[in-house]
């Protein structure tokens, strides 16, 4: 509903157009009447006022001089000028005030009701525009902070953007990146043992003790890998300026800690004189991350750090093979030790580049996934596993988590062999038994025409068949026989020859012995008793 100001020096013509139509039906809530503009004035500065319907002459402050102090100062309210025919030349001066409409006296009810009904169409669409734009501007505040972070991460953290662009969007966006020079920080966050549902509590909580230490004048946001970044804006470029950052750095650190009880391994990259380099200063800050991986986690690095670590490269070659060799053997000590000593040998420990760490680690990735590859049915889980950790090396915060996922990797594809090997034995197994419930009745049947038949080697059949089956091939194949003449007496009126020749027996006294040994009767009492 709106409300409506009537201003008009005259009472009959202000009360009759108050009167002569039905506003209600129009939308109009409630109507305020004014003898002039200035009382016209003080009821709008007092009220919520939508519509302004006023006459031009008018003592103390007329219609032009409040339709100007309208447009200046409620410019949101919609004004409509009513006035006589001799009066129309200075109604046409508020063109340049805003007035849209002029309604000309006198002018009947239906007259007066139409003019209105087409002015109130028009403010119905004002307003619903202005609501829309004004909504817009209340989602656009409310998401200031996504829309801020997501530009800086576009500035600072990627190389394929459109700088010039993002630097615009910058700036709408209440961003202040127009003047250097600038510090970048990264921050790495152990989440290790943090569990799903707590993550992003705990990167929300080291972000904004991140903000707090820095104040307003720096900004903190995450680069998309769960990696928080600092980006700070110095007045100078100085030595003294970069020791100061790494030491808000180390506060930050011991603020996250102190609050949260969570590790952080911070790095500070090159200074940047410009907004152009702030990508490379971010880059620079991830290198100087990497010395995590051989100077050790929860600490606080310098880029210049990187010149203390090993610069030739150092390629493990013979532990690699080791590591394959120790998931052959299958003990999980074994696969632990070999793990430890890809990244760990020949005085390498704590020297070895970052980048140099990653390289040994996919190379130590591909040879697990080379032996996984080897085995005939690999679940998809275990793929899926493998390509993610072939991956996700960035998100290790230490080289001892990374040596742990290998290991964990590597025990999983040890599981896995010792899981097809099993799975293959009973195969054989299975397929023997089969053999010999198929051909019990031929008296040369032996454990080598069983091996040749399930295309093994006889030694390799005995061992198997002992430890899948839990007995020798002679005892299964005897016990078989057994159960089958024992049928044959409870079911047949067969001679004990003929039964021992139909089960497999080419001397009917060594069936009967056997017979003996087996139920503890010979096979007339066994028939005897059944």
């Amino acid at each position: 509903m709106y409300t409506l100001l009537i201003a008009d020096d005259e009472p009959l013509i202000r009360n009759g157009v108050k009167k002569i139509i039905d506003w209600e039906s129009l939308g109009f809530s409630k109507i305020f009447l004014a003898e002039d503009g200035q009382e016209a004035l003080d009821i709008i500065r007092k009220n919520h006022v939508d519509l302004v319907l006023t006459d031009i002459v008018m003592p103390f402050m007329d219609g032009l001089e409040l339709t100007e102090i309208l447009s200046r100062e409620y410019p949101q309210i919609h004004v409509v000028i009513l006035t006589g025919h001799e009066d129309f030349q200075y109604a046409q001066k508020s063109v340049g005030l805003g007035v849209k409409n002029y309604i000309l006296k006198p002018i009947g009810a239906e007259s007066l009701y139409k003019e209105m009904k087409e002015i109130c169409e028009k403010l119905h669409i004002e307003n619903s525009q202005r609501q829309y734009v004004q909504s817009m501007k209340n989602q656009l505040r409310q998401s200031l902070p996504v829309l801020q972070e997501q530009t800086l991460n576009k500035i600072v953290c990627s190389a394929d953007r459109n700088l010039k662009l993002y630097l615009e969007r910058a700036k709408s966006l209440q961003l202040d990146l127009s003047q250097g020079p600038y510090e970048i920080g990264v921050m790495d966050l152990d989440m290790e043992d943090i569990s799903g549902t707590d993550y992003d509590l705990y990167l929300f909580a080291a972000r904004n003790i991140a903000k707090e230490c820095l104040g307003n004048d720096h900004y903190v946001f995450e680069d998309g890998k769960d990696r928080i970044v600092i980006l700070c804006r110095c007045r100078k470029l100085d030595v003294d300026t970069h020791d100061l950052i790494y030491d808000v750095l180390c506060v930050i650190q011991k603020s996250i800690y102190n609050t949260v009880r969570l590790k952080t391994t911070c790095a500070l990259g090159t200074s940047a004189e410009s907004v152009e380099e702030l990508n490379q200063a971010y880059r620079n800050a991830k290198k100087a991350l990497e010395c995590k991986y051989s100077l050790g986690s929860n600490n606080v690095y310098d880029i210049e750090d990187l010149n203390y670590l090993e610069r030739s490269f150092y390629y493990p070659h013979q532990e690699l093979h080791r590591l394959t060799k120790s998931i052959m053997i299958g003990n999980t000590e074994e696969i632990e030790k070999a793990v430890h000593a890809v990244f760990h040998v020949n005085g390498k420990d704590g020297s070895l580049s970052g980048k140099n760490v990653k390289v040994i680690y996919m190379e130590a990735m591909n040879s697990l996934l080379r032996e996984l590859a080897g085995l005939k049915e690999v679940p998809d889980e275990m793929w899926n596993r493998g390509f993610t950790l072939y991956q996700e090396f960035d998100k290790y915060s230490s080289l001892k988590e990374l040596e742990d996922g290998l290991i964990r990797f590597a025990c999983d594809i040890r599981d896995q062999m010792n899981s097809a090997q099993t799975n293959s034995g009973m195969q054989v197994i299975d397929k023997v038994k089969d053999y010999v419930m198929k051909n019990y009745r031929n008296a040369e049947i032996s454990l080598t025409s069983a091996a040749e038949f399930a295309s093994v080697s006889t030694g390799y059949l005995s061992g198997l068949f002992k430890k899948e089956a839990g007995t020798n091939f002679v005892k299964y194949l005897t016990d078989v026989r057994m159960e089958k003449s024992m049928q044959l007496l409870r079911s047949t009126d067969m001679k004990t020859y003929e039964i021992a020749y139909e089960t497999g027996f080419s001397n009917p006294h060594y069936f009967s012995v056997s017979f003996k040994k087996y139920t503890g009767m010979s096979p007339s009492e066994f028939r005897a008793k059944e």
